[in-house]
């Protein structure tokens, strides 16, 4: 609650939230409220002016007073009048960026607050009115704290402090680095103390589960205990912890930090986008990746062609050549190859590495699963994988529906995710069910079908024991809702709803602290079972074996696609197999 000392108002101020959709998550926005039930129209142009001026019989009558200058500094007593406080609120800031943190100037007629724009993340200020909002500096401003005439702003940067005067029109260039020296001599024996006690607390305290799974708490403390005047270094303090908040058997937990040991990386790998193996004592181009470094127009590269040399170096089998693409000068790298075997000729290719292969290869794994699912269901069957459970996998999942509307059934693949939170916004889009057509005169009736985010045919998610946290509440929810079948193994068993809190060294506890349960009317409080150490069971049980992984085949793949192709067989989809 802040007051305004020209207007003489209390009021309290809301981090209102707004959700654009059900597909997306809220947005925080200010909203200021009158605490005071409103006596005149506060958008009236007299009576703003007349509050501007501070010309209100009030401030009239308390000029005579005996209180002296310290009296009339002093705000008004505190009074709330909450019938009808929900329709004096005033939504000040808009648009689809919400705000990170806020604060008010010394006068109350400005709030400095930090948001997005098309430009990115920076600090803005807007009027109590809601008018004259400016953007005044680009940045994060991570950890930001106003002085307290809010005519300078302090935050961490970079591992620095930062400060920057609150004064002016825009104040990227009067940013300015504190610089501040001294030294602090940490026992480390104590700080490893605090780290073991601050943690045992946390946990004891923040565990969603108040009897610890059955376990005497203090007792475990310690028996851990007694082995502090064994740590050596911050590692061991963690180590030791995270054996002590073992013993709850439970997942979203652990201590982790600085390790307290330098270790200075000497070197970056580049990767080309290709493999190669040796072969009749050449080194022969085994598989390109799809859209990788070497997969392009321009480059001359095919499977089997033999790379002679790499960044001018020639190499042979009996060699380790990644000690080349551990030391090159640049990006790019010249690769000599020999395509005779293909009715070519000695050349060299130019190749702009990437410091990893992991998007690509993932990339690739989705296409290649894609392109499997629709040539065994002849196209009627769309494949979607949703990598984690975030803002961005849900993105893509909502663009890949529209792309694939009017497939006539869909595998949903949520193997190796490891979760995230976005259960409730796939399961709303996977729940949807056509209800109409809107059709122009020439226009084709599948384009007019209502909603048009959705499938309409049967549905499969493919789990495994790596699907983790949400996406185990994703597969259950899916089951509980009656929205298709679920193939694949059981999923971890880890689902608890967790947070962290940071430690005197920097480093970070996780703190599970939210119960997950199914939803069960015929069960106390709804409550049906934890999802923690349960792990979803499938519908299907399949497992692809360590042949299958050699031989490239997914045995999981294949059989949620027949699951599909049965179930839309049935006839009780949109879509009918004729």
């Amino acid at each position: 609650i802040t007051h305004s000392p020209t207007t003489g108002d209390w009021f309290p101020w809301h981090c209102a939230t707004k959700r654009l959709n059900a597909a997306h998550p809220r947005i925080i926005l200010l909203t200021p409220v009158s605490l005071a039930r409103l006596t005149e129209d506060p958008d009236d142009p007299l009576v703003r002016e007349r509050m501007k001026r501070g010309d209100t019989e009030q401030e009239d009558s308390g000029a005579a007073g005996e209180g002296g200058e310290q009296d009339a500094e002093m705000p008004p007593a505190l009074t709330v009048d909450t019938d009808g406080i929900d329709r004096r609120a005033v939504q000040l800031t808009e648009g689809d960026d919400g705000i990170t943190q806020f604060f008010l100037s010394a006068d109350g007629e400005t709030i400095y607050f930090l948001s997005s724009d098309e430009r990115g993340p920076a600090l803005f200020s807007i009027g109590l009115d809601g008018k004259d909002r400016e953007r005044l500096a680009s940045g994060s401003f991570q950890s930001s704290a106003p002085t307290k005439d809010t005519r300078t702003l302090f935050w961490m940067q970079d591992g620095a402090v930062w400060s920057m005067p609150l004064v002016g029109g825009n104040l990227d260039n009067r940013k300015e680095r504190v610089e501040f020296n001294f030294t602090v001599v940490v026992d480390k024996r104590a700080e490893w103390r605090q780290i073991f006690d601050e943690s045992w607390r946390i946990m004891k305290y923040r565990f969603y589960d108040p009897n610890m799974h059955g376990f005497d708490w203090a007792s475990v403390r310690e028996r851990y205990e007694s082995l502090l005047r064994y740590v050596g270094q911050n590692q061991d303090v963690y180590d030791l912890t995270n054996e002590m908040i073992g013993e709850l058997n439970a997942s979203h937990t652990g201590v982790s930090g600085p390790s307290g040991v330098d270790m200075p990386e000497t070197y970056t790998t580049r990767f080309l986008g290709f493999e190669m193996a040796p072969r009749d004592g050449d080194f022969v181009v085994t598989h390109v990746y799809r859209e990788g470094p070497a997969d392009k127009e321009w480059i001359d590269l095919e499977v089997g062609d033999l790379v002679t040399s790499i960044d001018g170096q020639p190499i042979a089998p009996t060699e380790n050549y990644w000690r080349i693409l551990n030391h090159v000068l640049n990006e790019y790298v010249a690769v000599g190859l020999d395509s005779s075997t293909r009715g070519g000729a000695e050349h060299e290719i130019r190749v702009r590495t990437v410091p990893s292969l992991r998007n690509i290869k993932y990339e690739e794994w989705v296409e290649r699963n894609r392109a499997y699912v629709e040539e065994v269901s002849d196209g009627r069957i769309a494949y979607v994988h949703i990598r984690a459970m975030n803002r961005s996998s849900l993105a893509r999942f909502e663009n890949e529906i529209d792309r694939f509307w009017n497939a006539k059934g869909i595998v949903v693949d949520i193997r190796y995710n490891g979760g995230g939170n976005i259960d409730q916004q796939l399961l709303d889009i996977l729940e949807r069910r056509p209800y109409e057509y809107w059709n122009y005169r020439w226009g084709s009736r599948e384009t007019g079908r209502r909603p048009r985010q959705a499938i309409a045919g049967p549905k499969v998610m493919l789990i495994n024991r790596r699907s983790g946290s949400d996406s185990e509440v994703t597969p259950m929810g899916f089951r509980d809702l009656e929205l298709g079948r679920i193939v694949g193994t059981p999923t971890a068993g880890a689902v608890i709803a967790t947070g962290s809190y940071r430690l005197i060294n920097g480093g970070r506890i996780r703190t599970p602290g939210s119960l997950v349960v199914t939803y069960d009317p015929t069960q106390p409080n709804n409550y049906g079972v934890n999802l923690e150490n349960y792990g979803v069971a499938p519908d299907v049980w399949v497992e692809n074996t360590p042949q299958d992984e050699l031989d490239g085949y997914d045995r999981e793949l294949k059989t949620a696609v027949d699951e599909a192709l049965r179930m839309l067989a049935g006839g009780t989809y949109q879509f009918i197999q004729r």
